[in-house]
């Protein structure tokens, strides 16, 4: 009997996460241009990204909000939270949970977060669910998996049944970007109406549950989620700049915007080439979830094009604040001449390229705000030298708009004492944490922003101050 109910099971059917689009409207549902600013304004732009790394991540990001909640700022002739400043927030894995509940809840966040997820033993309750008989049939489904169980549970226990129509109703900045991984392409897939476009599927009616499953979907542990193509029903149209981008591919130039023209081409192909996608964890493409924000930096063809703002010249400071909570824990394994095992050797293959992508990624960003503070620079000195060999030299060049950039980085590697820093970096990785444990990421986010060199020269042209950080407010 036991038997027949399973082999029923595997047959069954499961309705799809996300339901088709009817019809193609540019620029409509979750989108950055949609979004009512309020008091918030573009003139200083704050970015705040939030890396993977379970229930570790979610508390480093959960202080990191803390603190810009209590950090007060002079701006525009008001004193306002700096909190109330930031624009976009793109998320990992763990940082997906705190940055979907503030999407969804605002500054209820505050209140509710910590009991409805920090201090809850989320891993423990879903190795109890797994073991349940009624999970059982549900997972021996071949079209359903231990993400999808567990998004059922973050959607009655965190989110209580949240959906993306519900983060459109409150028309509130910031934009919050979670990331999943394309398990396919390997490409970022971020939960924004621009990516659900290419597959004519309306994210309004995706549940909150199931986009943080998806960019936290760590492989072995968890299993990938899968999202229906609609692709070819709702009359989607790609902007020009796809098409500019692959004439540009025979000639080799610009391949990154080439590349990106044909993972949206792929995606968006009419037909079963790719009827169904299969996301998993987002770290798998992008750890610390700065891909995102640097393309809107470099590209003018981005959903949220930072390049455009600034050619209009609506940017006067640019804050992007890294929040990673990358470990590096120890290990004996160098001790002895035995063969790694079999686990240690797939975990080292996840985790080490992660970090020094991560790396990189953080070393990117540098460049970009170094090359831009230089290039301004060299205007202002081309002018002055050419002016001081007589008028008729003078080259009279324009200068950039001035923006100021702050890239502000958060992670364990900044803390002094080795010995501390070793004991964050060494935190395991899983959904759940002792509570003080989980008070001790807090407070360290929130001392390694106000320690942050670029925070604080932020901090100085802004005459702010975080509350507790040894500074009057």
């Amino acid at each position: 009997m036991l038997a027949g109910l399973l082999l029923v099971a595997s047959c069954a059917s499961v309705e799809p996460g996300n339901p088709p689009l009817k019809q193609y409207v540019p620029g409509r549902g979750y989108s950055f241009d949609r979004l009512e600013g309020g008091e918030n304004s573009d003139r200083l732009f704050v970015i705040v990204t939030f890396s993977g790394g379970g229930t570790r991540a979610a508390a480093l990001a959960y202080g990191v909000l803390e603190a810009l909640r209590d950090t007060k700022i002079e701006w525009q002739s008001k004193k306002v939270r700096l909190l109330d400043e930031v624009d976009v927030i793109s998320s990992i894995s763990g940082g997906s949970f705190p940055a979907a509940y503030y999407a969804l809840r605002g500054d209820r966040i505050f209140e509710e977060f910590p009991g409805r997820f920090l201090y809850r033993q989320i891993q423990s309750d879903l190795i109890g669910l797994a073991l349940t008989p009624t999970s059982w049939f549900k997972l021996a489904a071949s079209a359903y998996g231990r993400s999808d169980l567990a998004a059922e549970l973050y959607d009655r226990e965190v989110f209580a049944g949240g959906t993306y129509a519900d983060v459109i109703a409150r028309n509130r900045r910031p934009f919050v970007i979670l990331n999943a991984t394309d398990m396919t392409t390997g490409q970022p897939f971020s939960f924004i109406q621009d990516q659900f476009d290419l597959l004519c599927s309306d994210l309004a009616g995706v549940k909150l549950a199931r986009a943080a499953a998806a960019s936290s979907a760590f492989p072995g542990g968890l299993t990938a989620l899968t999202f229906w193509n609609y692709a070819g029903t709702c009359g989607y149209r790609q902007p020009a700049w796809v098409e500019l981008a692959m004439k540009d591919h025979g000639a080799r130039v610009n391949a990154r915007r080439t590349a990106r023209a044909e993972n949206r081409l792929s995606l968006a192909a009419a037909g079963p080439a790719r009827a169904y996608l299969h996301l998993t964890d987002g770290g798998v493409a992008d750890n610390i979830g700065l891909r995102g924000p640097l393309e809107a930096i470099l590209s003018p063809n981005h959903p949220w094009s930072i390049v455009q703002m600034l050619n209009r010249e609506r940017l006067d400071k640019l804050v992007v604040i890294v929040v990673n909570a990358a470990t590096n824990p120890a290990t004996d394994r160098d001790q002895s001449p035995a063969v790694p095992g079999l686990i240690d050797t797939i975990s080292t293959a996840a985790n080490v390229p992660l970090g020094n992508y991560s790396f990189d990624t953080v070393e990117l960003l540098n460049k970009i705000a170094a090359e831009y503070r230089a290039d301004s620079r060299a205007v202002v000195a081309c002018n002055r030298l050419s002016a001081a060999k007589g008028a008729q030299c003078a080259l009279r060049l324009e200068a950039p708009h001035a923006v100021e950039l702050y890239p502000v980085q958060v992670a364990f590697e900044y803390l002094p004492d080795r010995a501390q820093r070793d004991w964050f970096r060494n935190l395991p990785t899983t959904l759940q944490l002792p509570r003080e444990t989980i008070d001790k990421l807090r407070a360290v986010g929130r001392r390694l922003l106000s320690e942050d060199p670029q925070f604080q020269n932020l901090m100085e042209a802004l005459g702010g101050c975080l509350a507790g950080a040894g500074r009057a407010c």
